[in-house]
């Protein structure tokens, strides 16, 4: 047989035995915290891997309870109306949350398990540790997430699993570790926090014990000490405009709701790839996200960026302006009290020598980094540039100066909201003490004569509390909190665009200054990471050399 048609035989056998392989991990921590829109994350995902492999695909799903039949889902049912009385008792007791929720059980078909340790642990040991060379691991997270425990150790953040039991990126990583060294494995995760397992590149996820030589890279919704969009009860799928919403969108050329979006094929060579679906986030995205990948945290580790003066701030934060989280974000289950993100090469770089040549930042002459952009960074920074009306070679510092005063407007309509909800729980107390007065019994929402007067006296209520001489202003305060609370949000999704633009343009500065300050072995094994960064689904992959090194610099 000729040479050429034993190696196309070859390649068709590799095609015909390599295998991608699937497991998603979604919901949330109880039924309190397992929002509708986590189970329609993982319909899509269903769907859509439906739509691009043309048999069978092997996927393996854990979802919250798993096939328990309880109702562990938490959605908005527009239909139930609340009475009169109910609500307004709610609102002057300040006790709203989770008011107008229902609960039902998942209904997502397939489901392996539940979503414990032990269920993920005994995947990666019966399954992920059985994947040969050639085959390929997806792993898409659509769960909640929370910071790190140990303050020493910011980037192990925590995913939240059922029954409130939290998996920490380092054990994460563990898991990782039983999939086989050829078998490239790629992660996107959209929990809060998530951005803490970029650090996955790393051996046992410390960034100090050296990158490991696995084949593995991931996308993240948000950096690690930044809560992210998203987990919504809301039913109506159009609203839904969290992290992998965007991603899977620029895979499939279309929404979640199907309408159809321009491919975001930056390179033009006919494929959307998971790097450039990324960067579709970014550009697009309208939340409060500040997305990462593992390439950012690999670049963080061995790049480095030259000296500030001594006069300077870091290009992406002002020394006292700390970012807060927007008010949507603010109701997970970690509250964001300090959202100061990590700072691209501020940790050690992986050698301590001068470097040979002026070395690139985000303050760099604009068109002399664009010089040194991917295509896809290409076009996050054109196309960043046009939604901030940036323009000029010093767009770093324009941004940096537009971004301050939007936190500053931020600062104070955060100060009005604390003093309007202040004044508003003042009065709902006043209000709430004169119900109390007429039925003791509302002392304790458990008192077993509440339901006998909230169905006998109800009209009574409703006249009573309106009635109140302080029952307007009540009205008029929630009004506009809630007003502010949009206002706020909206300056932090702007704030959060600027950010987006900076951590772009330093990103391409360090990729451009490795080839100074990296070993050859750095610099292959970042060539490695984007090219598995650069991968797309359903395809044969090479096989990337393994390295029997790692460098612990």
């Amino acid at each position: 047989m000729p040479i050429a048609g034993l190696v196309a035989l070859l390649s068709i056998e590799q095609t015909s035995l390599a295998t991608d392989h699937f497991l998603t991990i979604g919901g949330g921590y109880s039924p309190t915290g397992n929002q509708i829109s986590l189970e329609k994350n993982v319909q899509l995902f269903q769907r859509m891997l439906g739509e691009i492999y043309p048999s069978e695909v092997a996927h393996d799903v854990y979802f919250s309870d798993g096939d328990d039949p309880g109702r562990d889902l938490q959605y908005q049912d527009s239909s139930v109306e609340i009475p009169r009385a109910q609500l307004l008792l709610a609102r002057i007791f300040g006790q709203t949350r989770y008011l107008d929720l229902q609960y039902r059980s998942h209904e997502i078909t397939g489901v392996r398990g539940g979503t414990n340790k032990d269920n993920i642990e005994k995947w990666f040991s019966d399954v992920g540790a059985k994947l040969t060379a050639g085959d390929r691991l997806f792993i898409y997270v659509t769960a909640h997430g929370g910071r790190a425990s140990d303050k020493k150790t910011p980037h192990n953040t925590g995913l939240f699993l059922w029954n409130s039991e939290r998996c920490q990126m380092h054990e994460f990583a563990k898991f990782l570790d039983r999939v086989p060294n050829d078998v490239p494995v790629v992660t996107v995760m959209v929990q809060c926090f998530a951005g803490g397992f970029a650090n996955m590149v790393f051996n046992e996820g410390d960034a100090k014990k050296g990158f490991t030589v696995a084949p593995r890279c991931g996308f993240f919704a948000t950096v690690h000490d930044r809560v992210a969009a998203g987990c919504t009860p809301d039913i109506n799928e159009e609203d839904y405009h969290e992290y992998s919403s965007y991603f899977w969108a620029a895979i499939r050329g279309r929404t979640r709701t199907d309408k159809p979006i321009e491919l975001p094929d930056y390179d033009k060579d006919g494929a959307v790839s998971l790097a450039e679906a990324h960067a579709y986030v970014l550009l697009a995205s309208p939340t409060i996200d500040v997305p990462t990948k593992t390439s950012d945290a690999f670049l963080r580790q061995y790049s480095k960026l030259p000296p500030e003066p001594p006069s300077a701030t870091s290009p992406n934060k002002n020394k006292n302006d700390k970012p807060q989280a927007g008010d949507a974000a603010s109701s997970a289950q970690d509250d964001v009290k300090d959202n100061t993100d990590e700072q691209p090469g501020e940790e050690s770089p992986a050698t301590d020598e001068p470097p040979a040549a002026e070395l690139l930042s985000a303050d760099s002459d604009y068109t002399l980094l664009l010089k040194h952009a991917t295509s896809a960074d290409l076009a996050v920074l054109e196309g960043l540039s046009a939604q901030l009306e940036l323009s000029g070679g010093q767009r770093a510092q324009t941004a940096r100066d537009l971004a301050k005063q939007t936190r500053d407007e931020k600062k104070k309509l955060d100060a009005q909201h604390r003093k309007q909800s202040s004044e508003s729980k003042k009065i709902g107390g006043e209000i709430s003490k004169s119900v109390k007065i007429r039925w003791p019994e509302f002392a304790n929402r458990w008192h077993p004569r509440v339901n006998e007067f909230l169905e006998k006296d109800g009209e009574e209520l409703v006249k009573r509390i309106e009635s109140h001489p302080k029952y307007a202003r009540f009205e008029k305060l929630r009004t506009q909190i809630q007003q502010l609370s949009e206002q706020r949000f909206d300056l932090d999704r702007r704030w959060v665009k600027y950010e987006r633009f900076l951590r772009s343009l330093e990103y391409v500065a360090l990729a451009a200054n490795l080839s100074e300050v990296g070993s050859p072995e750095i610099q292959e094994r970042y060539r490695q990471l984007v090219e598995t960064e650069s991968c797309t689904l359903n395809e044969v992959p090479a096989i990337p050399a393994v390295s029997t090194t790692s460098d612990g610099e």
